[in-house]
């Protein structure tokens, strides 16, 4: 399970990590990083030292950050003792110094600079490539043909840089360096020979085109798929549910793993794809699947590893107990899991996996029913999640999750225009609360009290401190780095969201409400063509999707035509009782200067949704306009009402013209929203 890439960087410089994996992932290429940061709270530990040695290639992400990490020289060094090709990656320009020219003269480095991105990553694919790493065709073909920003020489980026202090730390990356990894590294790129056996050298720009037609899918990125249920017994479907549910629940946790949610791996049930397409299309190359029948009193489940690579069997077992001993089944199965995926358990890791959430297995069905009531998103699935959770509360009182799908879902309840703020907010934190007080510990819980502590109490700081517990405690749970990176684009915080976002579909890919939010943050942080890129990504699931319909249409009015009038009319019929799409269209009239039409849909608009529809969402058509009067007024109302769709009017680019107007500044003073204090 490991990844041909490595790359060794500072914590500092995690977000343009994080763009750089996206990208050569998407590229095909299997790449390996410390989730938590090299400066992070994790210490530097074996999973770090076993992905040097499986590698075959160390990108050294080279910044004023990472001259001063002494993890970033540890891992060269390790590398190095290796024999591992080392590519530098300069993220800014940074000066090597004098001691260390003749060691690094001529070897090739490639300049990620911002702003010079996509040229750059065609000179970092034909690097990798020309390395021996695993490419898709079309990456590679489209690479060989686009110039980069890959150099040689004398190892210094272009420009000079006054870096007096610079070129001393780098002394410690330059002792690392020096040996075996260099003197390969310059023999692969001098003499086209090297200490293992490496493609033919060719010129920069002409990279040999990979004959694989496919990436080699990173094992440590898992899915555990509905499992098969053996008869048509309604108990053995409700413990099949509740046994993958936990399993993936048990495994999020784990450092090193990337475990794909529930909800995207529920797309495959009973799919007849073939586990490397399964695996192509979650970017998985671990599948966990197999079968669950009871007879009588017992319950036998038989488990499979499949590498969806090779679609060969890793690992198989049989497990078998009865009913009442269904929660002891469940650890012994996650914990026998997580041991063949991981190579091993530390004793917290085997102490973690052996805790039980509840003692009941009854309650605990009860949650997980009202789980999937929950994840339809729709009125009928609140309120039927909501009688599951009660229940589950009832059969144990002390059991914690059932609290915090309370709380997701009263929290919700506004957002789905099911209710109002001031009557589901406060049933929210309560019940958030309670979990908390049950068990401190759960990410779900810390990520309700934070949804609810920024956007009804303005309490900024105090929900961002539960947003980044909610991630240390499980940093594979999909919602936590969705309402993060929410807030963060609500306080103006835009780029710093667009990695939590990128992260949270990595886990759900088949989310379409994180990709949207991907979306929004692309835009707030100025890159509208990454916005519209993946704007477009949600429609292959869902074609009248509301949220993406009001971000491409209505956000970033990404066409104004009759093509994009006749998809808004088809929405507004798929999703009648759906103001988003009927705000769009107006908004798309509007632009298009059919000022009647978008006057009759915004009187429609108040016709159907008047009470239910953000008064930010009204404010904002009224401010595009030119009624700023209405607008200010119904503003003020969003405000008082506490509605969480007015910090997106705070921060979107179609309000830049308005959010410097002292009228408009004064009203998100009064909440104390961070982007119009005085500090």
């Amino acid at each position: 399970m490991s990844a041909e890439v490595f790359i060794s960087y500072a914590s500092q410089d995690r977000a343009r990590i994080l763009d750089l994996v996206e990208r050569l992932r998407a590229a095909g290429v299997s790449v390996w990083i410390d989730q938590m940061g090299i400066e992070g709270a994790t210490m530097w530990s074996q999973e770090i030292v076993a992905a040097i040695r499986n590698c075959k290639v160390l990108i050294l992400a080279i910044s004023e950050n990472s001259a001063d990490s002494e993890n970033v020289v540890k891992e060269v060094a390790l590398a190095s003792e290796r024999r591992k090709r080392i590519l530098p990656v300069y993220l800014a320009q940074a000066e090597i110094p004098e001691s260390m020219a003749y060691q690094l003269a001529g070897i090739q480095r490639i300049e990620f600079f911002e702003r010079q991105e996509d040229a750059a990553l065609q000179a970092i694919i034909r690097a990798l490539s020309k390395l021996g790493i695993t490419v898709h065709d079309e990456a590679s073909a489209a690479a060989a043909n686009t110039p980069g920003s890959a150099s040689h020489g004398s190892s210094h980026p272009s420009g000079k840089v006054e870096a007096k202090g610079e070129a001393a730390v780098w002394l410690k990356v330059g002792a690392a360096v020096v040996g075996l990894a260099v003197l390969g590294l310059a023999g692969i790129f001098f003499f086209g020979s090297s200490p293992a056996p490496m493609p033919p050298l060719v010129a920069l720009g002409q990279a040999q085109t990979n004959t694989t037609t496919q990436a080699t899918l990173d094992t440590n990125r898992v899915v555990v798929l509905p499992f098969k249920v053996i008869g048509s017994a309604q108990d053995s479907e409700d413990l099949g549910y509740g046994l993958v549910s936990t399993l993936t629940s048990k495994l999020q946790p784990l450092q090193s793993l990337v475990v794909i949610a529930n909800e995207s791996a529920h797309k495959f049930k009973d799919s007849e794809q073939s586990p490397n397409d399964i695996g192509q299309a979650l970017q998985v190359g671990t599948i966990v699947t197999g079968e669950i029948q009871t007879s009588g009193d017992k319950v036998q489940v038989n488990i499979r590893v499949i590498d969806a690579n090779t679609e060969a069997l890793g690992w198989g077992n049989t497990f078998t107990k009865t009913k009442n001993e269904f929660l002891d089944l469940q650890n012994e199965i996650a914990t026998n899991l997580a041991s063949e995926l991981k190579g091993g358990l530390d004793a917290a890791e085997a102490k973690q996996l052996a805790q039980k959430a509840t003692e009941n297995a009854e309650a605990q069905a009860e949650y997980q029913a009202g789980r999937r009531e929950w994840n339809k998103r729709s009125k009928e699935g609140f309120e039927n999640a909501i009688r599951h959770f009660e229940r589950a509360i009832e059969l144990d009182p002390n059991y914690a999750d059932p609290y915090t799908g309370l709380a997701d879902t009263y929290g919700l309840y506004p957002f789905y225009n099911f209710g109002t703020p001031d009557v589901a907010m406060p049933k929210a934190k309560e019940y958030a609360q309670k979990a908390i007080n049950l068990n401190p510990n759960t990410a779900g819980a810390n990520t309700s009290l934070a949804f609810v502590l920024y956007t009804y109490e303005h309490e900024w700081e105090l929900a961002e401190e539960h947003f980044k517990k909610a991630i240390q405690l499980n940093p594979n749970y999909p919602t936590g780095h969705h309402w993060y990176g929410m807030y963060l684009i609500h306080m103006g915080r835009a780029d710093e969201a667009i990695p939590l976002l990128i992260k949270g579909t990595q886990l759900d890919p088949k989310a379409m409400i994180i990709k949207n939010g991907l979306s929004i943050a692309y835009w707030c942080a100025g890159q509208k063509q990454m916005a519209l890129k993946t704007v477009d990504t949600q429609f292959q699931i869902d074609p009248y999707f509301p949220p993406g319909m009001h971000t491409k249409y209505g956000m970033l009015l990404a066409d104004t035509s009759e093509k994009a009038v006749k998809h808004l009319s088809e929405a507004i019929k798929a999703y009648p009782n759906q103001p988003l799409n009927q705000w769009s269209l107006s908004n798309v009239h509007w632009a298009a200067e059919d000022r009647e039409l978008a006057k009759d849909q915004l009187l429609e608009l108040h016709a159907r949704f008047n009470d239910s529809f953000s008064k930010a969402r009204f404010a904002e058509l009224y401010f595009i306009m030119g009624k700023e009067d209405i607008a200010y007024e119904l503003l003020e109302k969003s405000i008082e009402a506490k509605e969480a769709p007015v910090y997106f009017t705070a921060v979107i680019p179609s309000m830049k013209k308005f959010q410097s107007q002292a009228r408009f500044r004064e009203l998100f003073k009064e909440i104390n929203h961070p982007l119009y204090t005085d500090k």
